[in-house]
């Protein structure tokens, strides 16, 4: 009956994920620059790879930065890896990594093919140790948010195509 029915639409949770690393004080403004309108095709890649509600969070006094994201697929490997080999998100990733100071990294950064050595991450694996139990209620498939306030204190926002004035560790 409707029990049966209910257990046949559920087939499996999100799998949850969240990470540390250090925010370059000085690169605040670039790094919200950023952040307020990631690119289009890394918003697009990260949809296709199955991540949803991916959240960055800044503490100002120790320079952390903690993300949180959900993985809503079957092939999380496969989908990180698209992830990993994708130019536009690499392009990206180059303009991130001289923002961040990582706890474990050894080499070139990701955006250059690194993999930070033994035991290297560039945002440091966190455990969870609590969650309430109960299942995120639904997904948005649109974006922006539209409840989204931007923190670039100059107001400013990037594209792949509008990358002035922006650092990148990227190799010409």
């Amino acid at each position: 009956g409707i029990m049966a029915a209910r257990v046949l639409k559920r087939t499996f949770s999100a799998k949850r994920f969240a990470g540390v690393i250090k925010l370059k004080p000085e690169m605040y403004n670039q790094y919200t620059r950023l952040h307020d309108h990631t690119w289009d095709e890394v918003m697009k890649r990260m949809y296709d790879s199955n991540m949803r509600n991916f959240v960055v969070y800044y503490h100002k006094d120790t320079s952390l930065m903690f993300h949180h994201w959900e993985y809503v697929g079957n092939d999380l490997d496969g989908d990180m890896a698209k992830i990993g080999e994708d130019p536009i998100v690499r392009k990206w990733w180059s303009y991130c990594e001289p923002c961040q100071e990582p706890f474990k990294w050894e080499g070139p950064p990701p955006s250059q093919g690194g993999d930070g050595g033994p035991g290297g991450e560039w945002w440091s694996t966190m455990e969870e140790v609590n969650h309430c139990g109960a299942w995120p209620t639904a997904y948005s498939s649109s974006y922006p948010d539209p409840d989204f306030v931007p923190k670039n204190p100059e107001g400013k926002l990037s594209s792949s195509s509008d990358t002035e004035g922006l650092i990148s560790n990227a190799k010409e």
